[in-house]
């Protein structure tokens, strides 16, 4: 086991990609606190994980509360006495309020960007001097391949919040590897997921035509890929941004 005994909070774990990457950190053999606004599914994905035989616990966490952050934080430290790992997953585009940019309103830019980007910055916040005086940590933040390129599905401000997490993601990796704590960033292409599922058919079968493999990825892809970068394996590796997309980074499909 590759994460042996070592102690992850994972946000938003409580469905889709942070179900999905808090089982595959607890399969290799890390105890996982569940941070999540959803109460009842995060005890659900507790109840997963001890049945793989790891520890687990399940917190109610505002990401965008300091108050909760720091809470989530002093919990976890009471309950096992250390935080090697933090993922922050918690976020997500405004759905259904999505619109473009002349049409959106200030108050939906703050919901996505809240959710996402100032979700990111608290929660690191709440982990980081924990991290720095042990002079060892990882730190994973899901941005999206929308940060990287760009949405043109109705999501600029998702776009803006998601760039926003990949720019922390380098500049925060330079201002703590020396201590020890490595920080790096996964962005997902589609990934089937409830919010995926719920999008009309012809919606879906246009999101699919923009992967090279025509397929969405799984919540376990990227999970793998968190799993790799919190690992020792990894070790040389800091203030990267993988793209898990089904070649979605690459633009230019609809011309072939």
């Amino acid at each position: 086991m590759k994460l042996k005994d070592r102690v992850a909070i994972v946000t938003g774990g409580a469905q889709g990609i942070g179900r999905g990457t808090a089982l595959c950190l607890a399969r290799e053999g890390a105890d996982i606190v569940i941070a999540d606004i959803a109460e009842k599914e995060a005890e659900k994905v507790v109840n997963e994980i001890k049945a793989l035989g790891r520890k687990a616990i399940a917190l109610k966490v505002d990401v965008t509360k300091s108050k909760d952050t720091n809470q989530m934080v002093d919990d976890t430290l009471k309950e096992f006495g250390k935080i090697d790992i933090l993922v922050n997953v918690a976020g997500g585009s405004a759905r259904k309020r999505n619109a473009l940019f002349h049409e959106s309103k200030e108050e939906v830019w703050d919901y996505v960007i809240n959710m996402n980007l100032k979700g990111t910055l608290l929660c690191t916040r709440a982990v980081i001097n924990h991290m720095i005086e042990r002079r060892s940590g990882c730190i994973v933040n899901i941005g999206s391949v929308d940060g990287i390129q760009g949405s043109g599905m109705l999501r600029a401000d998702y776009s803006a919040a998601k760039g926003g997490v990949i720019a922390f993601t380098k500049a925060l990796a330079k201002e703590v590897s020396s201590y020890g704590v490595r920080v790096n960033c996964v962005s997902p292409g589609t990934i089937d997921t409830g919010g995926f599922r719920s999008n009309p058919k012809e919606a879906q079968e246009a999101t699919l035509r923009l992967h090279y493999t025509n397929t969405v990825g799984k919540p376990e892809d990227i999970g793998h890929m968190v799993t790799f970068l919190v690992s020792d394996d990894a070790s040389y590796i800091v203030g990267e941004n993988y793209a898990v997309a089904g070649g979605m980074d690459l633009g230019g499909k609809e011309y072939l």
